[in-house]
């Protein structure tokens, strides 16, 4: 029965006192008043008191995630918590799991198989989903030894029954390369790929290597242990079964002859149509439950009613899903063998040893159930305490300061080095003494001691009994976006990745000129060996180019068809060639070098360094900054520092961080009294960069205003007063900032957005500004005029080329036009608070789609935009999109560029057949622009 929360019916407990009572118990438990990640710091001391495993249960995926990154920072050893993912589509869709989805799954089940998880953490979904039959996976694991001989044609035989792809380079899970002596794979259990070097057949050496270098690590391994790529393996006895019990099932359903030969021959060819792998159940001869993989795992589940509530839901899901496919009168596993009911669920939860993470103070008293409640504190106040005050770190120091003379231990984790090293420098400007150990935990700080260390935590707390304060980084500096490093850093190359390159590619080398590329080859000469660029040239000439000296070779850009003619190795015609270049190049030196004499002759505003204010400003970044963008920035501040006007081109993709690059100057300049323009070329993106200057902003005294066809004529002539008094320090606008009536009292820093997008009129008026005032380009697609001269040194260039990390993590399907699946796509987005785009590049037909969409999805708040609306309508259902007026836009190819919109993290493409790669690469990068999970449905005919 029910009881009211009451003091004398709980525990109050330390972590001590719960990890006993728990080790020493099978019996329910539940635990109360948990913030932040205590839990995880629970569960880390059950871990470290014993050797049974965890499994801890989540309402959802994004919870599942962040759970298990405190988890893992709390028990010190990462290696042993493992996240096993949902398949991320609904029931009886017809969509596959993603490949990374299936290989981390598999991961967490070789590792609850072979004992090397400690705590598995998953989303009730997952729970719900049968999986693979433990014996099985047992029985597919191969383990290759070093100095073992393993005859090559079988090998790859097997590596094709196991569901890996050949490719000619490896850079994904699930793939393998063979050539010459070598065999890389990219097996599911490793973060990184593995180079195996053979003698004949004996595997003499096995070293991981980076994929976008390819070049190996000096570490060497022992042993490699492959697991299939996918869960459902078509080859041997396991396919005979997926044959027998189709037919089977076909048969049961009374389904014709022809649609089961399909089935089957797609199985015999080893492709399978999207939405075959909810055929698992005929793969086996029957699926085992995760319980059978953790049969004596003590489970934990957080917040109980929200875990039931999603699994009711996910039920509801698999009955639609089922009699949707029913009704279509296609091939399905019955739901019963692919799925547990949430009955079943809560009678294998309730035969094994379960605690209650509760949020709520209240709870249902039963008989033999212990009840914990932990002495536990939140951080939320630091945050605000630091807002408020409006004194940057002094509060948080105050604080910390009075801990530490109290004995207490306080730990501060950091996402990266730079931001730790930040922290660490701000902390010494308010004379307090911290120290930075990267590979700390918590096991490691004393009493008294602040310590700063990396470590990915969702939320800190404070536990008094302990005199233990645990603090992330988004509790200092705000809200951070988290995204998953999915491998080392991208090298700094002309060529970044091999993979731009394909055999027979035209090729430039700087020495030697043009040549046909011929592959990737492994040599050894004498001493050296490695792999080497073939090249080859006129007469069929080669050149072997060491893999280390890639940065020498870029591919040849010329126009489409076009064949250029091969270079002679020791040829004048390469020699030639650069000397006409640079006399070109000379001539147009000449000709802009008068443009720009007065502008090196003028003494610009030397701003001072970076004080303590503007390093708390660039830690309250949300983002983690890649090395291209943190270059970017150093070169500004330079620039400004210089006595010279600044006049330097950012030039980056779309969302590779150049807005954040003129935030920084554009504080740095506000912070020194002087007042910065920002100059796009439509309203729209007026108003989204002063939504995005404001919230940055927010705290510190820089002021922000914007002036647009939005503005009335009234607001507008107040904002203009206010600029000419220098009570605005940023202003944001279209050209209208380039008219006469807009007057700055004093002006150090223009920014421009885009550029080319200005007519002739606004360039002269900007060219004037350029000798007066610093100057800050910021383009995606630079015109050629602009890049040749940054190119040439007239104007100082920095370039933004790696990617943010997770940047191409979105799940991506190519799927038949299906109506179930479109507004089950749309409906799982708006459930989340989201907003989806759909393209339909046919504006005869947009508004017909856009009324076929209101029919099947009457939930969804639906506008259209496409380039034939009036520039007004078109601004309109833009900025009624960006403010969440409507949630799904029905629109042209016009979101190709420009649009940044956090909440929208669905794109529907449809006929994804008419467009080319570059085009379907550029829409789907509208969408995975937060920490949420994005998704790009390309369909085609159905």
């Amino acid at each position: 029965m029910e009881h009211d929360f009451n003091e004398a019916q709980v525990i109050h407990a330390t972590r001590r006192a719960f990890v006993e009572g728990v080790s020493n118990s099978r019996a329910r438990s539940e635990v109360l008043g948990l913030i932040g990640a205590s839990g995880a710091y629970l569960l880390a001391g059950l871990l470290a008191a014993g050797n049974e495993t965890v499994a801890v249960v989540t309402a959802d995926q994004k919870s599942a995630e962040s759970f298990a990154a405190d988890l893992a920072f709390c028990h010190g050893r990462s290696g042993e918590v493992f996240c096993l993912p949902h398949w991320e589509v609904g029931p009886y869709e017809p969509l596959s799991p993603h490949p990374e989805v299936e290989a981390e799954r598999l991961a967490a089940l070789a590792a609850l198989h072979e004992g090397r998880a400690r705590a598995v953490v998953l989303p009730v979904r997952a729970l719900l989903q049968r999986v693979i039959p433990r014996q099985v996976l047992a029985g597919l694991c191969e383990r290759l030894l070093v100095e073992a001989e393993y005859p090559r044609p079988p090998l790859l035989r097997r590596l094709l029954e196991l569901g890996y792809q050949a490719v000619p380079l490896v850079e994904d899970r699930g793939t393998f390369s063979a050539r010459g002596d070598l065999l890389d794979i990219f097996p599911p259990t490793r973060t990184t790929p593995v180079r195996l070097e053979f003698f004949g057949d004996y595997i003499e050496r096995m070293r991981p290597f980076d994929p976008a270098s390819q070049r190996s690590a000096e570490v060497e391994l022992e042993e490699l242990v492959l697991l299939p790529a996918r869960e459902l393996v078509l080859s041997g006895e396991h396919l005979e079964t997926f044959v027998r019990k189709l037919k089977e099932r076909c048969d049961g359903l009374g389904l014709p002859r022809s649609m089961r030969e399909a089935v089957l021959e797609e199985a015999r060819e080893g492709i399978l149509a999207p939405g075959r792998a909810f055929l698992l159940p005929c793969n086996y001869p029957q699926l085992d439950s995760l319980f059978a993989y953790a049969p004596d795992a003590r489970w934990v589940v957080i917040d109980p009613p929200a875990v039931e509530q999603e699994a009711d839901r996910f039920a509801g899901e698999v009955r639609e899903g089922e009699a949707r496919s029913a009704a279509r009168g296609e091939v399905y596993a019955a739901a019963a063998e692919l799925f547990l009911t949430p009955q079943e669920l809560e009678t294998e939860l309730g035969r094994r040893p379960r605690i209650d993470f509760s949020s709520l103070e209240l709870f249902r008293l039963q008989e033999g159930r212990t009840v914990y409640r932990l002495l536990v504190e939140g951080n939320n106040d630091l945050r605000r305490t630091i807002q408020e005050a409006g004194e940057g770190l002094a509060p948080l120091s105050q604080r910390i300061r009075a801990w530490l003379a109290d004995g207490w231990r306080v730990l501060v984790a950091c996402h990266q080095r730079g931001q730790a090293e930040r922290l660490a420098d701000l902390f010494q400007g308010q004379n307090l003494s911290s120290d930075f150990d990267p590979a700390a935990g918590l096991r490691e700080v004393r009493s008294g001691q602040l310590l700063v260390t990396l470590g990915e935590l969702t939320a800190g707390f404070r536990l008094p009994d302990e005199r233990l304060a645990v603090i992330a980084e988004e509790e200092i500096f705000g809200p951070r976006v988290r995204r998953r490093d999915r491998g080392a850093a991208r090298a700094k190359a002309l060529l970044s990745t091999l993979a731009e390159l394909r055999e027979d590619d035209f090729v430039v080398h700087a020495d030697h000129g043009i040549a046909r590329y011929r592959g990737l080859v492994h040599l050894q000469t004498g001493q050296t060996e490695g792999d080497f660029l073939l090249l080859e040239y006129a007469g069929e000439d080669r050149l072997y180019v060491p893999i280390d000296r890639i940065e020498k070779v870029s591919k040849y850009v010329g126009g489409e068809g076009h064949a250029p003619r091969l270079d002679k190795m020791g040829g004048q015609g390469w020699e030639k060639a650069k000397l006409r270049a640079r006399a070109a190049v000379e001539e147009l030196a000449r000709e802009l070098l008068h443009i720009y004499a007065r502008r090196a002759m003028n003494s610009g505003y030397a701003y001072p360094p970076p004080d303590r204010h503007y390093r708390e400003f660039e830690a309250t970044f949300p983002y983690e900054e890649t090395g291209d963008q943190l270059g970017a920035i150093s070169d500004v501040l330079a620039d400004l520092q210089s006595p010279q006007p600044m006049d330097r081109l950012i030039c980056g993709d779309v969302g590779y961080g150049k807005t954040e690059v003129a935030i920084r100057a554009a504080f740095k300049v506000a912070m020194d009294g002087r007042q910065v323009a920002v100059l796009v070329p439509t309203t729209v993106l007026a108003r989204q960069h002063w939504e995005t200057f404001r919230a940055r902003f927010k705290g510190t005294p820089v002021e922000v205003e914007m002036v647009s066809r939005f503005r009335s004529p009234a607001e507008q002539k107040r904002i203009l007063e206010r600029v000419g008094a220098g009570q605005v320090d940023v202003l944001i606008g279209t050209h209208r900032l380039l008219q006469r009536d807009v007057k700055f009292k004093n002006l150090g820093l223009v920014i421009i957005d885009e550029e080319q997008r200005f007519g002739v009129t606004h360039k002269e008026r900007l060219k004037k500004l350029r000798a007066e005032v610093d100057m800050l380009t910021l383009t995606a697609t630079p015109i050629p005029r602009t890049l040749h001269m940054s190119l040439m040194g007239m104007r100082d260039l920095s370039v933004i080329d790696t990617p943010p990390v997770d940047r191409l993590a979105v799940r991506t399907y190519v799927t038949r036009f299906d109506d179930d699946l479109i507004r089950e796509a749309i409906l799982r987005e708006l459930r989340r608070g989201g907003q989806v785009f759909f393209v339909h590049n046919r504006v005869q037909s947009i508004d017909g789609m856009a009324d076929f969409l209101r029919n099947l999805v009457p939930e969804a708040k639906i506008a259209v935009g496409h380039g034939q609306l009036g520039e007004k309508a078109l601004e309109e259902v833009m900025l009624g999109f960006i403010e969440g007026r409507s949630n799904v836009l029905v629109c042209s190819t016009i979101i190709e560029n420009g649009i940044d919109i956090s909440r929208a993290n669905t794109i529907i493409i449809n006929r994804a057949d008419c467009f080319g790669l570059a085009q379907l690469y550029q829409l789907r990068g509208r969408v995975g622009r937060s920490s949420q999970r994005a998704y790009a449905y390309l369909l085609i005919p159905g």
